[in-house]
């Protein structure tokens, strides 16, 4: 019995002795991981704070809010007040015509939506369309997030509450990290009384900044523009000068077709509703001549671009877009002269009446494409057309088709 309580003893001594072992290192690791996880905090608070200093670590630059002063009376200049866009700090400016060979070897494999310079004027001239504004807004929001440094004009009549202003400016954010890219917009207030002559402004702003840009947009306010229709646009202009040179490929511009989703009427879009749109399509309201090619599309006689191109009977577009070299061209083009601006065509008898269509028409596109003025030929390419159609984002026009004598605008 003795023996057995000594071994006893003697097991239950070393169980101890093992078990403070046993403490010992589970307080040194917990000590050592404690150690290394304050490492791991520290490193990262410093790495936060430099990320906050160092200009050249950030990720937000050249993002520039819609200035709050925009919104001026307009009695304090009759012919409106600008605000200025704001500047590019330390953007380097460059053109496509012109780019060095390090850039081209350097972005070969980027987007041709990369460093883009865009200004795009949009003519607003109240409220009625806020909605659709917002959403041309967007449109150019996403051109900047695809690498592009897009400067934004709303020429307008009515002044923008704050409230609206601060919605903008919280939405139009483009946090697009590179230097080349980034989104500001302008309001430029203009006296009520110029009425349909609101859409004449964008003219005379891009002659003045004709070489700060690589791309010039004018678009109505409710023409959905997205970083796709910039992109088919250049791809398919780079193709014309390339098939017919510089100088020749100004006589013609490469166009866009609009098109409405032919919504049901008087059907108010529920769950139970929702099979109502099964059947909706893309209808081209301004374009519905049969045959298609005698009567909507129309063959270009040119016959080096007649295989990849066609042209539309009905110009309108309601926007159009341009380069600094065919502006140049169009400027001194005989019977163009499209840096003046001047009024519609007016009825022989009636001066009061438009002959080739209103204000907006006129300065969109039947100065540029009429016949008896620029003469510049519309072109659609065969194989993207779809790319180069856009969104009339009221979905109204498509059902006045053929009432009172209008397809509408």
């Amino acid at each position: 019995m003795a023996i057995i309580a000594k071994g006893h003893h003697h097991t239950a001594s070393s169980t101890s002795r093992s078990k403070t072992s046993l403490s010992n290192i589970r307080l040194i690791l917990l000590l050592l991981t404690s150690f290394l996880f304050g490492i791991a905090i520290c490193s990262a608070l410093f790495l936060w704070q430099a990320h906050l200093t160092d200009p050249s670590l950030t990720t937000l630059h050249h993002v520039n809010h819609i200035p709050i002063n925009a919104n001026i009376n307009a009695n304090d200049n009759a012919n409106g007040i600008s605000q200025p866009l704001p500047p590019k700090g330390g953007v380097r400016y460059h053109s496509l015509e012109n780019q060095d060979a390090s850039d081209s070897s350097s972005s070969s494999s980027s987007s041709i939506l990369d460093g883009l310079k865009v200004l795009v004027t949009i003519a607003s001239y109240d409220f009625m369309q806020l909605p659709h504004l917002e959403e041309v807004l967007d449109g150019f929001q996403d051109l900047c997030y695809a690498g592009s440094m897009v400067d934004v004009v709303v020429h307008t009549t009515v002044i923008y509450p704050v409230a609206v202003i601060d919605m903008l400016n919280d939405r139009m954010r483009c946090n697009n990290p590179s230097p080349k890219a980034g989104l500001t917009m302008t309001f430029i207030l203009k006296p009520s009384s110029v009425r349909l002559h609101l859409v004449d402004f964008h003219r005379t702003m891009f002659y003045d900044r004709i070489d700060q840009y690589d791309l010039f947009v004018y678009t109505e306010d409710d023409i959905r523009i997205t970083p796709t229709t910039i992109a088919a646009y250049l791809h398919e202009t780079n193709r014309v000068q390339s098939l017919l040179g510089p100088v020749r490929s100004t006589d013609f511009n490469v166009g866009i077709v609009r098109y409405e989703y032919d919504f049901p009427e008087n059907v108010v879009i529920t769950d139970k509703t929702r099979h109502a749109t099964e059947n909706v399509t893309r209808v081209y309201w301004e374009h519905l001549g049969k045959p298609i090619f005698e009567k909507a599309v129309k063959r270009v006689h040119d016959p080096t671009l007649a295989p990849y191109y066609v042209s539309m009977n009905l110009h309108h577009q309601g926007m159009y877009l341009a380069t600094p070299y065919q502006l140049k061209a169009w400027k001194d083009r005989k019977n163009c002269e499209f840096d003046r601006v001047r009024d519609r065509p007016s009825a022989k008898n009636n001066p009061s009446q438009p002959s080739e269509g209103t204000q907006r028409v006129w300065m969109s596109s039947q100065m540029l494409y009429g016949s008896k003025h620029c003469a510049v030929t519309q072109l659609l390419p065969v194989e993207n057309f779809g790319q180069l159609t856009v969104l009339h984002l009221p979905n109204k026009n498509y059902r006045r088709v053929g009432k009172q004598g209008r397809l509408g605008g």
